[in-house]
C-alpha cells in the first residue's frame, strides 16, 4: 500500500433500503479524482473488482471512488446508469468534506462499466439518468475526462455478435439488463443525445 493512502467504504446512495457503497482510495497527495465503474456484463462484480488498478492510480496521486451499483437481473436498465450518475454527483458534492481535490474529476470504466461511465458522462444532464437531488446541490455529472478500458460502446453490436457465436453467458447477461433491442439501440448507442 502506498504511504499515506487511506481506504474506506462510504455509502453514497440508498435505494429501496439498499445502501450502495463506494470504496474511496485517498492518497495523501491526490491531484485528481476518478469515479471507477467495474465491468461484469451488467450483472456481476463489485467495487473491489479492479483493486489492482485502484492501488496503482492511488500510488500515482489519483484518488479513486470505486462504485457498487444496482445489477441486473434484479435491477434492469437504466438503474445502474442512475447510480453511476448519482455517484459522480455525490463525490463531487462531498469532495471538500472528504478532503479531496475536486479540481479534476474523471471517470474510469472497464467493459460494461466503460459503457456505463461513458453514457453517464455524455448524458450528464439527461433526466432519465440524473434526476435532480436537493442533497447534491448544484453538482452535476460532468466529467473532465473518461478512460474506457475495453468498453462495450455498442451493446447491440456486441449482443448480435454474442448471439451469432453462441456465447450464451453474454446473451443471457444482455437479456438480464436490457428490456429489448429497441432500448439498446435508442438509449445505449453513444451519441450526443
Amino acid at each position: 500500500m502506498a504511504p499515506g493512502l487511506t481506504i474506506e467504504d462510504l455509502a453514497y446512495r440508498t435505494v429501496g433500503g439498499q445502501a450502495l457503497l463506494g470504496r474511496l482510495y485517498k492518497p495523501a497527495d491526490a491531484q485528481a479524482l476518478v469515479v471507477e465503474v467495474h465491468g461484469g456484463a451488467w450483472t456481476a462484480n463489485d467495487r473491489t473488482t479492479n483493486a489492482a488498478i485502484h492501488h496503482h492510480l492511488a500510488a500515482g496521486g489519483v484518488a479513486v471512488f470505486a462504485l457498487d451499483f444496482r445489477l441486473a437481473p434484479a435491477h434492469r436498465y437504466p438503474a445502474a446508469i442512475e447510480d453511476v450518475s448519482y455517484g459522480i454527483r455525490w463525490i463531487k458534492a462531498n469532495a471538500a468534506r472528504l478532503g479531496l481535490c475536486a479540481r479534476l474529476v474523471g471517470g474510469l470504466g472497464t467493459s460494461s462499466g466503460g459503457q456505463q461511465v461513458t453514457l453517464a458522462a455524455l448524458r450528464y444532464d439527461d433526466p432519465k439518468y440524473a434526476a435532480p437531488e436537493a442533497s447534491l446541490g448544484a453538482h452535476d455529472g460532468r466529467l473532465d475526462f473518461v478512460v474506457a478500458c475495453w468498453p462495450i460502446l455498442d451493446p447491440l453490436a456486441r449482443y448480435r455478435m454474442a448471439r451469432e457465436k453462441g456465447l450464451k453467458n453474454l446473451v443471457e447477461a444482455h437479456h438480464a439488463f436490457w428490456p429489448d433491442e429497441q432500448a439498446t439501440l435508442i438509449d445505449a448507442v453513444l451519441d450526443s443525445g
